[in-house]
């Protein structure tokens, strides 16, 4: 029979009630403060991380494009809203002022409504396209990641290397046990042969360690999907999409690509969006269980570029033009793989407010390197050259390698 538990502290001896206490991770003050930031930022790494992969998520198409713009029947509602409170308000007041620049600024938006549906086709398109199956042949590489691995394992075989294999060890190894160096005696020119140690690590240990992959690392086709058990559960590749859209959840652009995809019986979509004063929640289209908000811009960007096969640019302002350079930047620079493709919908735009060819003329970029872009106005053509490039496979570039060697695996720019 148990005994009842003692207290420690005799309530008779003192009969002051306990001291609050407020453990750690439930110390919301602490955990909003400063101090706490790193911890913020590893929360929005793992908890996007572990949630991407319950859901099977492997690749994604991405899609940009400016949070103002509005489809017809959205334009046409605001127009009317307009109309009536400038229509309600004195002349020459605030409010009619306020009214005739909105006015003006739905009139300057217009052109995007024909994007605005353009845009849903093409997600549609996709998530369709994934829905079929047409996808599941395809060798998937996350888009920042693994580009050493996938090159050291095509150098071995012309097919990904088999889980366990020494191809694939080595992506995640130390230098290997078998590499021996000369004792003392051996350099001063002794007769007999040394006695072979192996290799020391920096840190004193030897390097014989060969880590097991992270639940965030691609496993080579065919695999025993075993070192994860948020790969557990997958009775084929019949039950999940291969490829997913993926947008920042917001309004505009971002809402036409995540309604697209939930027009597909069966489809789903991913919104990774930012807290910021003007938005609240992300649009109705993205799938709940893939929804995401965060704090960190870099943490955002990371998660929105991890898992990139493809990048569909729609027509947009600062925040669009910032993430399409730094995915330019990570492709330029071989963080991510050199044949991703990217589409810039809205041709007359983007040839209008960026001048591309007086960037190659004034040597500050390859002229290759917009010659890569696709500019169109047409969604079969966007969505032919994304199907094409995906078929075709990852390309490494063919001096991406020069001066990488396991260093070619980081992921982007916030781990530079």
């Amino acid at each position: 029979m148990s005994k009842a538990p003692v207290p420690h502290r005799d309530p008779a001896v003192n009969e002051l009630p306990a001291c609050p206490v407020t453990k750690a991770y439930r110390n919301s003050a602490f955990l909003n403060s400063s101090h706490a930031r790193h911890i913020r930022i590893l929360c929005e790494y793992e908890e996007t991380m572990q949630r991407l992969r319950a859901a099977h998520v492997r690749a994604t198409v991405m899609f940009f494009g400016s949070a103002r713009s509005k489809d017809y029947d959205q334009h046409r509602k605001a127009v009317e809203k307009a109309q009536a409170r400038l229509a309600a308000a004195e002349a020459g007041s605030e409010e009619a002022s306020a009214a005739t620049a909105q006015l003006s600024r739905l009139e300057s938006i217009k052109w995007m409504c024909e994007y605005m549906e353009k845009i849903r086709e093409l997600s549609r398109k996709i998530t369709q396209w994934s829905v079929d199956g047409a996808t599941r042949h395809l060798e998937v590489v996350s888009g920042v990641a693994r580009v050493a691995r996938l090159k050291r394992s095509r150098e071995e075989s012309q097919t990904p290397a088999p889980f366990g294999s020494s191809a694939f060890a080595s992506a995640f190894a130390l230098p290997p046990a078998g590499k021996r160096v000369a004792t003392d005696e051996a350099k001063n020119g002794a007769s007999e042969p040394p006695e072979l140690e192996p290799q020391a690590s920096s840190s004193g240990g030897l390097s014989v360690n060969v880590y097991k992959p992270h639940s965030s690392d691609d496993v080579p086709p065919g695999a025993a999907v075993t070192s994860s058990p948020l790969r557990q559960g997958s009775s084929g590749p019949g039950d999940r999409m291969p490829v997913y859209v993926c947008t920042g959840g917001g309004p505009g652009f971002m809402e036409a690509a995540n309604r697209g995809a939930s027009e597909v019986v069966g489809g789903k979509s991913i919104g990774m969006g930012i807290t910021l004063p003007f938005e609240e929640g992300l649009n109705p289209f993205v799938t709940p269980e893939l929804a995401f908000e965060y704090h960190y811009f870099f943490t955002r960007k990371f998660w929105m570029a991890f898992h990139m096969q493809a990048l569909v640019v729609a027509p947009g302002g600062m925040g669009t033009c910032d993430e399409l350079f730094e995915l330019l930047t990570l492709k330029q620079t071989g963080k991510i793989q050199k044949s991703l493709p990217v589409v810039l919908l809205g041709k007359a735009y983007w040839k209008s407010v960026i001048n591309w060819q007086k960037l190659g003329v004034y040597g500050v970029i390859n002229p290759a390197e917009v010659d890569e872009l696709l500019f169109t106005d047409d969604v079969q053509e966007a969505f032919d050259f994304i199907v094409r490039s995906l078929e075709a496979g990852p390309s490494l570039g063919s001096d991406q390698f020069a001066e990488a060697g396991d260093d070619g695996e980081l992921l982007s720019t916030m781990t530079s």
